[in-house]
């Protein structure tokens, strides 16, 4: 079974690499400097540092690990998109439609069917058909 239909499109492994080193830089300083956990803190500027030299040296040895977050950010992506999007229908839509048929309202006009026309009559008229010239 394929999960995905197409591969990501990969950033460069050098631009992956300084984006961890900056990521970990920023985790062990607010660890270290504003949480005051001093070993933490410097676990995640030894793992920036070493993302730094291995970004400066050789690059390519970032190759898998890219692949791997590329993938994961698409397998959160099948997951999290339709739980979201699920939460916002169930969440929001259907109480609201629910509120509106316990009150009455029929913005479709599905109830009346002996209408002579769909068309919503306009009190007072619309704008003079002068008022559409030269619109551009």
């Amino acid at each position: 079974m394929k999960l995905f239909d197409t591969p990501p499109i990969l950033p460069s492994d050098r631009k992956f690499g300084y984006f961890f080193t900056f990521v970990f830089a920023v985790v062990a300083i607010v660890t270290a400097i504003i949480y005051g956990k001093l070993l933490p803190g410097m676990v995640a500027a030894a793992v920036s540092l070493v993302f730094l030299f291995i970004t400066l040296t050789k690059p390519s040895l970032l190759r898998g690990l890219n692949k791997s977050w590329a993938y994961l950010g698409l397998l959160l992506g099948l997951i999290i998109s339709p739980v979201v999007l699920g939460l916002i229908y169930f969440g929001m839509f259907t109480p609201l439609a629910a509120v509106l048929r316990l009150k009455g309202r029929d913005e479709l006009r599905l109830k009346n069917k002996n209408l002579k026309s769909n068309w919503n009559a306009r009190d007072p008229l619309g704008p003079s058909p002068e008022s559409f010239k030269d619109q551009y």
